[in-house]
């Protein structure tokens, strides 16, 4: 009895060490780049922040309605991003700390990168809808159409308040 009480110990340990850990990803094809969330979605239509380079610092990528970056172009939203697909307002690649939890992978490169600086460091990022009163942490709340990423504060400032179904 104790041979088989260890035995089944050791597997459901051997097991459970054995689970594989996924990180996000860039990914490229004969279309372009996209990038694989942790947990195997992809953004479409929409900002996300990314540490491509593992350097604790998250530049912000657009991602089309098919999931693919944008780059050296103008988002539908009226923004410029820079030829590795980074935002840029005024030749500068916005950007903001990372935390050490957040998803890190090697980024595309298809340019030189630009000077960095700083923004909306550590700034709580959400969702808001084209009209509406409310900001939400899931963008597929609510059956929102083409959200707009953007920070809590702006958000506030816009008058709109937390969705009380995501939050």
């Amino acid at each position: 009895m104790k041979k088989f009480k260890l035995l089944l110990l050791t597997t459901a340990m051997s097991l459970a060490m054995s689970v594989v850990s996924f990180a996000g990803q860039w990914k490229q094809d004969t279309v372009g780049w996209w990038y694989q969330n942790d947990d195997g979605t992809y953004s479409a239509n929409s900002w996300q922040w990314i540490d491509g380079n593992s350097d604790g610092v998250s530049e912000y990528y657009y991602f089309n309605e098919n999931g693919y970056c944008l780059m050296n172009t103008t988002t539908p939203d009226g923004k410029t991003v820079n030829s590795d697909g980074a935002l840029i307002v005024s030749g500068v690649v916005q950007t903001k700390a990372t935390a050490a939890s957040t998803t890190t992978a090697a980024q595309p490169t298809q340019g030189t990168s630009q000077n960095t600086a700083t923004t909306n460091n550590k700034e709580k990022m959400v969702w808001k809808s084209r009209t509406g009163t409310k900001y939400h942490s899931n963008p597929n709340c609510s059956n929102m159409k083409n959200p707009s990423h953007v920070t809590q504060s702006e958000a506030e400032a816009d008058g709109r308040t937390p969705c009380s179904k995501c939050y």
